[in-house]
């Protein structure tokens, strides 16, 4: 396939907060609990605008900085694919991946299908207006990819379109399954950010693992957002590793929309300096004998602060519905600030939901019995800050993937 550059007809940035802002969408506000905790008046500074129809490549310090993986390869620079430093000229069997621009006919967003939920703000405004460098994916029905795909966004910010805005829309066919991992790394010390949607919508019986990599640099504001719709007996396996930029939002919204359904959520946030790392999970089940289970790990050292707000909404019918929900967080730092707040809503009867949260700081007897045993102080604290985290790591199956976030964690607390 031939990557094709998407271009749009809005030339003008969309500065949020100035003349060519949306009359009719506003920004979030503190008294949005959704965004109780992100830094509004950099949010303000965020300048949108359509993607240049120019070639864009990557910067070399960058292209290093991608996980190495088996498979295609899209790489996406503020806006525009980097033809060069992207590998989908041979794809596997079952397998379509297109620019929007070269699409044959519209890709279906998920979104259409079902009340996300998301609010309307401007960020998701943001994406439907100059989002059109985006990228479908298709697994054709019944086929099973051994590789994964790879979808990496990468942002070096200018002055006048500082925050570049991409869609992808992602479709596993019936009794398919896939690996897609999404890589946001950024460069350069302009201040700027990322707006991103991935829409993917599972049909009967498809399984899909979904690896979320953040990390932007502290300069940048990462607002990401999954919106995920599984029929019958389909199965999701979320791992997000929200690990970078001053304000790192990760949003999924799952809906389980047909029988059987099976969604396993997971993440870690790993926050140093003033970083604030933002969680907004929300599992919706609306049909019979659903699954779903939300497990997210936070570390959190000198001023930063994790958020966690994770809902599960089980709707009127979705009877036998089994749903969890833990959020774990190991303060560093007396600074350091971890805010947890679990959200239930049960319209159903014959369900088993529940949810726990901790907090705590790093044990003293067990630092005692590492030193005991000839460990230094700092090498016994990685030791059981490591411990912690693995539990979130272990769970990815690809070697490499693994061995990244363990050097880009191991690097935070070196």
């Amino acid at each position: 396939m031939t990557a094709q550059v998407a271009t749009s007809a809005h030339s003008n940035p969309l500065d949020l907060h100035g003349a060519d802002r949306l009359d009719d969408v506003s920004r979030p506000t503190k008294h949005d609990d959704a965004w109780r905790y992100a830094p509004h008046d950099l949010l303000a500074r965020l300048l949108f605008g359509s993607t240049t129809a120019t070639a864009q490549q990557a910067p070399a310090v960058a292209v290093n900085r991608i996980p190495q993986l088996d498979g295609p390869r899209i790489v996406i620079v503020n806006g525009v694919i980097d033809v060069d430093q992207s590998q989908i000229a041979a794809l596997p069997d079952g397998l379509r991946i297109s620019t929007f621009a070269g699409s044959a006919t519209e890709p279906t967003d998920p979104a259409d299908d079902v009340d996300s939920g998301f609010a309307a703000d401007a960020f998701l405004i943001a994406i439907e207006r100059f989002g059109s460098g985006g990228v479908a994916i298709e697994v054709t029905d019944g086929h099973h990819l051994d590789v994964p795909i790879h979808l990496v966004d990468l942002v070096a910010p200018n002055q006048t379109r500082n925050t570049p805005s991409r869609s992808a829309v992602v479709r596993l066919g019936e009794k398919s399954s896939a690996t897609i991992v999404e890589t946001r790394i950024g460069t350069g010390p302009v201040f700027g950010g990322l707006n991103t949607r991935t829409s993917i919508t599972l049909e009967s019986n498809a399984a899909l693992e979904h690896i979320l990599l953040q990390n932007l640099p502290e300069t940048q504001i990462h607002l990401g957002r999954v919106e995920v719709s599984q029929h019958a007996g389909s199965t999701l396996r979320a791992h997000s590793f929200n690990l970078g930029a001053s304000y790192g939002r990760v949003a999924y919204e799952v809906h389980l929309l047909g029988a059987g359904g099976q969604a396993d959520l997971s993440g870690l946030y790993f926050g140093t300096g003033a970083q604030t790392l933002d969680q907004q999970i929300t599992v919706v089940h609306s049909a019979r004998d659903c699954t779903s289970r939300q497990s997210y790990r936070g570390v959190l050292d000198d001023e930063s602060t994790g958020v966690f707000n994770g809902g599960i909404d089980v709707r009127p019918g979705a009877d036998g519905t089994d749903a969890q929900q833990s959020n774990d967080n190991l303060l560093l730092s007396d600074r350091a600030e971890a805010n947890t707040q679990p959200r239930l809503e049960i319209l159903a009867d014959d369900v088993a939901c529940k949810h726990g949260a901790t907090v705590g700081q790093l044990d003293d007897s067990a630092l005692y019995y590492l030193r005991t045993r000839g460990i230094t102080a700092n090498d016994a604290r990685r030791l059981l800050i490591d411990a912690f985290a693995s539990q979130a790591v272990d769970n990815i199956e690809s070697d490499a993937v693994r061995a990244w976030i363990r050097a880009r964690i191991g690097a935070s607390h070196a």
